[in-house]
């Protein structure tokens, strides 16, 4: 029989085993697809977010540049200038470097009502450094992209040219107003083009200087995105090297502005969606895929503990078949076979569940009407991994039964009944699996716990701020093209329409939300410093009205909020907050004292107040430097109404939107929703509670096989007990007697499970510890609480074989052998 004839054998045979036996097989079948299933949706998850490269002409060579500061480590984008500086010096290492940065701008046809669209500003070699070719019409050329230049040309994503110009081919030469200027429609892109600020769609594309505004020579500005592509015999070491020496020279040649300033270059697909992530983004997706790896090892030792049972069930049919000549190579082969089958079902039935729940995640929005975009879709390198799972995991737990059972004693398998006894040393191996299963499942309900107690403390912490009771409006006059003039007077007129609706407590104006997802620093310096002494120290800054701090909750707890008198006329001012006022001015009163933009040439600003420090940027930053400063005196289109209602906020959106629709009813109003939700987006609650829900989730999964594993095992060795405990009974001993036996054993692997998982979580503890809020990793009320819970339910999986083992007949129990 040759080899391909052996292994049909093979499979004919296990097929008709599998059949014989329906309810293991569906049993292990069902345990494979859940651990695989898990596996499968986490990576897909993973895959889109760091993984899969962006669908563009030699993707994986494609590299982000990100400045960082010495002193904090904080990772950040480039300043126009140094990206020119650094591309006109690494043509070894790189083919090309670009820069583009995202935001928001109304977007109307000729006539037409504005739209609030996602807009990204490019230099002129973006297209190029992608090759990425339109779909019609053409790109915008490098030369339209220069410095200083405002040509007024605008490329079209291409679900825009569907959605509002209804994939008109003529569309090319058109012209669209953007934020109230006339521009040329030059091109259309393709639709596998999504752009590179990742789980977006942009819909338009500009110049990076399109408008004519200034600020590209600031070399403090650093909120550029910076796209580079390695030359193909490159490695990213070699283009960190020379950007390492490179930005030692800009160090020398600049001080004011680059002195603390390294650079990073770092994957493209690790850097999503800033900069700023490329470590959580790492060590997040390490961590999940550690957990579901682990309830995967969960469901692999349940299985393996359902096929040892099977195997040592066929002792005596796999003796015979030995005693006929089949070697015992032949037997694993034959027993590895039906594993691999299983495990091909399993993986199967596995891949269309993980891809359903992947579906079912991509569909997840955030609150807001943020333009994201998931794609988690099942792809070349999904499947590979879901077959490899699955197949290392049929390997697995197909050779320790087969191993196992055809090493055994063949005279002795022969001459014992079929429900003999395994040995000590087949209930050795059980019990082994049985602590590991109880062990990784600790782990698993450790981490669930931790990051359920993490999302309480999130939810319970002091933001800085009142978040109850306030709508959030998001309005840009700019998208209509308002002068300054006339956006000062709309915004007096939205003030008193507004404040005589009934319900209204407070309201006031500010450029953006905390944990928002526009976000502006500054570089500072103060009045009377050396000028090296905070070099590198840059603000979050917001522009806000004189009765923020009020309708916000926000304490002043020094000096004075804003007045009336606070405006174009008067000095310039700004409260900061005391994190800021302890770097600049340590020990000492702030008040009186003065700053500006570091480096530059611009009024010093007077401090006039000092409040408590929040949170501003994201929900897990540290405590930040942040000042704000009148909108009197710094004008801004881009706003948001913050309203502080004595009824449901979301029951007085209605009122308030026609209140401003009657002033202006072309003017697009977006993200109306209370503070309280805004909070759930992507730098607030919401990785809190994903990670809350994902752990609890795998680890109420892991649970659920572990004890179905754990009381078939408990059922199984005292199934082999028959004997002995019909003897016990016979001599005397109670039922309560024989449930005390049974517990004892299942009691001490349970107690070695909950030992070895407390090691391996306080082992891992510091990797999570980065991703908690307010709690340690090693949280002993988390830890604490673990125990006794998954304690509790394994010996509730003991008892109930304890219980059937003591009602069974003596008499019966004793003809067992």
């Amino acid at each position: 029989m040759n080899a391909v004839d052996a292994l049909w054998h093979d499979v004919l045979f296990a097929t008709r085993l599998l059949r014989k036996s329906p309810i293991v097989t569906a049993a292990v079948v069902l345990t494979l697809a859940l651990g695989v299933g898990v596996n499968t949706a986490v990576f897909s998850v993973v895959n889109a977010l760091i993984l899969r490269p962006l669908p563009v002409k030699d993707g994986d060579r494609l590299v982000v540049i990100a400045s960082q500061n010495t002193s904090n480590r904080t990772l950040r984008g480039m300043s126009f200038p140094d990206v020119q500086d650094y591309r006109g010096s690494t043509r070894d290492v790189f083919e090309d470097i670009a820069g583009y940065s995202v935001g928001f701008l109304g977007l109307a046809p000729q006539g037409g009502r504005p739209e609030r669209v996602l807009v990204t500003w490019i230099t002129g070699n973006y297209f190029p450094l992608l090759d990425v070719r339109p779909v019609l019409g053409r790109v915008i050329q490098p030369d339209e992209g220069g410095r200083g230049r405002a040509d007024a040309v605008v490329v079209l994503g291409y679900s825009t040219w569907q959605r509002r110009f209804g994939g008109d081919r003529s569309v090319v030469g058109k012209i669209v107003r953007v934020n109230g200027q006339p521009c040329t429609i030059v091109g259309v892109l393709p639709p596998d083009f999504v752009g590179t600020f990742a789980f977006s769609e942009p819909e338009l594309y500009l110049p990076l200087n399109w408008s004519g505004a200034g600020g590209f020579e600031n070399r403090q500005a650093r909120g550029l995105h910076a796209l580079a592509r390695l030359r193909p015999e490159v490695r990213i070491e070699r283009a960190q090297t020379a950007m390492n020496l490179l930005a030692e020279r800009l160090a020398r040649q600049y001080p004011d502005s680059n002195a603390n300033v390294s650079v990073k270059v770092l994957p493209e697909r690790f850097a999503r969606p800033e900069e700023d992530q490329y470590r959580s983004n790492v060590r997040g997706a390490a961590i999940m895929l550690a957990l579901v790896v682990l309830v995967m090892t969960v469901a692999a030792v349940n299985v393996t503990n359902l096929l040892l049972a099977r195997a040592t069930s066929r002792r005596q049919e796999l003796a015979i078949r030995a005693a006929l000549g089949a070697g015992r190579g032949r037997l694993i082969r034959q027993m590895v076979t039906e594993s691999l089958m299983l495990a091909a079902l399993g993986g199967g039935a596995g891949v269309l569940l993980g891809t359903w729940a992947a579906r079912v995640l991509a569909a997840m929005r955030l609150p807001g009407d943020l333009p994201v975009r998931f794609d988690f879709d099942l792809d070349g390198r999904v499947l590979a991994y879901a077959v490899t799972v699955a197949l290392v995991t049929g390997l697995l737990v197909g050779l320790v039964p087969a191993v196992r059972v055809s090493g055994a004693d063949l005279d002795r398998a022969l001459r014992q009944s079929r429900h003999g006894s395994a040995g000590t040393h087949g209930h050795r191996i059980r019990g082994v699996l049985v602590v590991a299963q109880i062990a990784f499942c600790f782990v698993l309900l450790a981490a669930a716990g931790l990051f359920v107690r993490s999302l309480l403390e999130a939810q319970r912490a002091d933001l800085g701020f009142r978040a109850e009771s306030i709508l959030n409006v998001h309005m840009d006059v700019g998208q209509l093209g308002y002068t300054e003039a006339q956006g000062r007077t709309f915004f007096e007129q939205v003030d008193r329409r507004v404040r005589t609706i009934p319900g209204v407590e407070d309201m006031s104006f500010a450029f953006t939300i905390p944990m928002g997802y526009i976000r502006v620093s500054n570089a500072v310096e103060a009045e009377g410093q050396p000028v090296d002494s905070n070099k590198g120290l840059s603000a979050g800054t917001n522009i806000v009205s004189s009765e923020y701090f009020q309708t916000m909750g926000i304490e002043v707890v020094r000096g004075r909020s804003f007045s009336d008198g606070d405006n174009e006329q008067s000095r310039p001012v700004a409260l900061v907050n005391q994190h800021l006022a302890d770097i600049l001015w340590p020990g000492r009163d702030p008040i009186g004292r003065r700053f500006r933009s570091a480096g530059s040439d611009e009024a010093w600003v007077e401090i006039v107040g000092v409040t408590n420090t929040g949170k501003y940027g994201f929900l897990f930053e540290d405590p930040q430097p942040y000042f704000y400063v009148p909108i009197a005196q710094q004008y801004t289109g881009l706003r948001v109404l913050q309203v502080r209602t004595s009824r449901p906020p979301e029951a007085l959106a209605p009122a308030i939107e026609r209140a401003i629709r009657a002033l202006e009813p072309n003017l697009p109003l977006y993200d109306v929703q209370s503070m309280t939700r805004a909070l759930g987006s992507g730098l607030g609650f919401f990785p809190v509670r994903v990670g809350a829900v994902s752990a609890a989730s795998l680890g109420l999964l892991a649970l659920a096989l572990a004890m179905v594993g754990l009381y078939g095992v408990i059922s199984y060795l005292t199934s082999q007990r028959t004997h002995e405990i019909g003897v016990r009974m016979a001599i005397g001993a109670t039922q309560n007697d024989i449930v005390r036996v049974v517990l004892h054993d299942g009691s001490k692997l349970v107690l070695l499970g909950l030992a070895a998982g407390l090691l391996v979580t306080l082992a891992c503890s510091r990797v999570v510890g980065s991703f908690l809020f307010g709690i340690s990793a090693r949280d002993p009320l988390t830890l604490v609480s673990v125990a006794p819970i998954l304690g509790s339910v394994a010996l509730i999986a003991c008892a109930i074989p304890a219980w059937r083992a003591a009602r069974v007949d003596p008499t019966v129990a004793l003809r067992s052998e």
